[in-house]
């Protein structure tokens, strides 16, 4: 898809977001994680950022092809998969959970989550790139 200078830019803040991250855990195990408070908020706000960017990038895509707009952010990635955008809505959804949870029930996001996440999932963000480039 050719995409606007602001889906370009808010690509670009994706793929800070993502070095920044890795680098900052790089070689870091669980257990200093979890002691580390600066780096567990770092990492959950830089987790929470992008997902941002995924859901604006979704509702920009949709306002672009007139096919909005969607009540959730969640239903949002549902229409770039009818929209043919998107191959499937997973593991898209889960990052909108994961967002939601972050932000509405904070006091408990437990820790290993939020470490799983930042060293498992970070393709995911890659992928929907790829995705949206593809399309």
């Amino acid at each position: 898809m050719k995409y606007n200078g602001v889906i370009q830019r808010k690509f670009s803040l994706l793929d800070q977001h993502l070095l920044q991250l890795q680098k900052h855990l790089a070689g870091v195990e669980f257990s200093k994680f979890k002691e580390d408070y600066a780096l567990r908020c770092m990492t959950e706000r830089a987790l929470q950022v992008m997902v941002e960017i995924v859901i604006d990038i979704a509702e920009r895509i949709i306002a672009s092809e007139n096919a909005g707009p969607v009540p959730t952010a969640a239903e949002a990635i549902d229409r770039l998969v009818d929209l043919n955008v998107l191959a499937s809505s997973q593991p898209y959804v889960d990052m909108v959970r994961f967002r939601n949870l972050i932000v509405h029930q904070y006091e408990e996001v437990d820790p290993e989550i939020i470490f799983s996440i930042a060293q498992n999932k970070l393709d995911a963000f890659r992928q929907f790139r790829n995705e949206i480039d593809r399309s």
